[in-house]
């Protein structure tokens, strides 16, 4: 469940989304999402996904934000972490501070062999900056194949 918490955490960098993902939050997070794109598309256990959001930041993303990531299964609470959001973008091109300027971030990751395939998880996100400002909100499915 691992890849969860980190596809979820690039994932919800959006206030909305084209893959099925929609905005939870509210017009005074700081994220606005322009798109979001992953490959492969859908996304394949144990291979490489890469994550692609283009937006704007409207406050920077300090050290000591955060991020709450949950998965549900029919309803069903299967997964709730909540982790450092920088820490989780350390390895990537914009590691924290992230400013105002960056309007483009990807990351690829290789997921699991463990995740099951054919299983649609409801992913939800909530990031929180270190002034407990909200950077942004966002939900949706998600399904894995082989």
């Amino acid at each position: 469940m691992k890849f969860i918490a980190t596809a979820a955490a690039l994932i919800a960098l959006a206030s909305s989304a084209t893959a099925a993902f929609s905005s939870c939050g509210s017009s005074t997070d700081s994220f606005r999402l322009g798109s979001i794109s992953y490959t492969p598309n859908p996304p394949k256990v144990g291979q490489n996904l890469c994550i692609t959001l283009n937006g704007s930041l409207t406050k920077p993303v300090t050290t000591g934000s955060t991020i709450r990531v949950t998965a549900t299964f029919w309803g069903i609470n299967v997964y709730d972490q909540t982790a450092d959001l920088c820490a989780g973008l350390v390895g990537g091109a914009n590691p924290c501070p992230i400013p105002t300027t960056t309007t483009s971030v990807t990351q690829c990751i290789t997921v699991p062999s463990n995740v099951p395939a054919g299983v649609s998880l409801t992913l939800k996100a909530v990031a929180t900056n270190a002034d407990a400002s909200r950077i942004f909100c966002i939900n949706g499915p998600l399904t894995f194949s082989n």
